[in-house]
């Protein structure tokens, strides 16, 4: 993964969506560490939205979560439910704070 600046996070999921309930506190806990108070963390409904990145990036599985630069470009995207220690391990391979994790890495 090419370390760039992290600047935004976005979880897309869906209401009915079991796995992106069980997500869920995970992403909210990680957007409240303070490692991450720059990072943007965003939930998306795929049913409600209206900004078209569901159909942009061509979300078909939930929850997907995808770390974006600061041109707004996606750079690491994670689909399925993940623990806490392995999403936080993510975002600072992603920073370039830690080592590289090939286990749960796809770039996109």
């Amino acid at each position: 993964m090419n370390k760039k600046k992290v600047v935004k996070i976005i979880k897309m999921g869906a209401s009915w969506c079991g796995p992106c309930k069980v997500f869920a506190p995970t992403f909210k806990k990680a957007s409240e560490l303070p490692e991450f108070k720059d990072i943007e963390f965003e939930s998306i409904d795929i049913e409600e939205d209206e900004s078209g990145i569901v159909e942009k990036l061509g979300i078909r599985t939930v929850p997907t979560t995808i770390l974006f630069d600061e041109n707004d470009a996606p750079i690491y995207k994670v689909i399925g439910n993940i623990p806490f220690n392995d999403f936080v391990k993510i975002i600072n391979t992603a920073l370039g704070k830690e080592d590289k994790n090939e286990e749960f890495e796809e770039e996109v």
